[in-house]
């Protein structure tokens, strides 16, 4: 059964069945955990620069990850239709985020389908496990305009969460068949229906066209730390066989 036209308060910290004692650090498994910032979640490095993803109602003035605070470039935010989707670009001038890029979902996780969510409502970021409940449209305001979201519903189930106010701009993340983590909804409003509390997600995949037309191409991956240190390792031994081997060795710079 489908939640029809939901009016819900923008979603704060994650309450976590049995407390948050083990969901405030990463999990590990690959989770993209240091994509997700304390307003929105990095997309990644694009033909078109660099990209963040959150609802449109928290805005985009910036974001911080890592520690660092990065801004927004004035004029780069762009809503989806008038739903509360937004992404927008940063400013990278002081180096960009040593993060890949994320996946996108194009397709929507089943009824039943396990997912994790991430909030930083509290100035703490915290996880917790839910299950896709149903898909339908929502609204955050009364006759305010139709989103298509993603609802989890709260019970009693150790570790499982519920988004609160404050942690609008939070991921919702999937994990396929294959192990990939992918991002498949925006942490948006909060309700109850029938006496059970719900969060309601922007359904990233039921956009996914619109998200890519903005975003454009997705550069090279960040290497990770230990691939950093392999090609540096690399890059020595590469120029100790130059200076070895002059004049018989060339590389071409791509």
């Amino acid at each position: 059964m489908l939640l029809g036209m939901a009016t819900l308060p923008s979603a704060r910290a994650l309450v976590i069945f049995g407390g948050a004692t083990g969901h405030t650090t990463n999990p590990g498994g690959g989770l993209p955990w240091a994509n997700v910032g304390n307003t929105g979640i990095y997309l990644g490095a694009y033909n078109t620069g660099y990209w963040i993803i959150t609802a449109n109602h928290v805005g985009s003035a910036s974001i911080i990850l890592g520690g660092v605070t990065y801004v927004s470039i004035a004029g780069s935010a762009q809503q989806i239709g008038s739903t509360d989707l937004l992404l927008y670009r940063i400013n990278v001038s002081g180096g960009a985020p040593a993060l890949s890029n994320l996946t996108i979902s194009a397709n929507s996780p089943i009824v039943g389908q396990p997912v994790v969510m991430i909030g930083d409502g509290s100035g703490t970021m915290t996880w917790g496990n839910n299950n896709v409940d149903r898909y339908g449209l929502y609204t955050l305001e009364t006759d305010g305009p139709q989103t298509y979201g993603l609802f989890t519903t709260y019970s009693s189930i150790a570790g499982e969460a519920q988004a609160q106010g404050g942690d609008s701009g939070g991921a919702l993340f999937y994990q396929t068949a294959t192990d990939t983590w992918q991002l498949n909804g925006i942490l948006s409003g909060i309700g109850t229906s029938g006496g059970i509390q719900f969060t309601a997600s922007v359904a990233t995949s039921f956009y996914y066209s619109q998200i890519v037309a903005i975003v454009g191409i997705p550069l090279a991956a960040v290497p990770e730390p230990a691939a950093w240190a392999t090609l540096l390792g690399s890059a020595a031994l590469l120029g100790t066989l130059l200076v070895r081997r002059r004049g018989t060795l060339r590389t071409d710079n791509e």
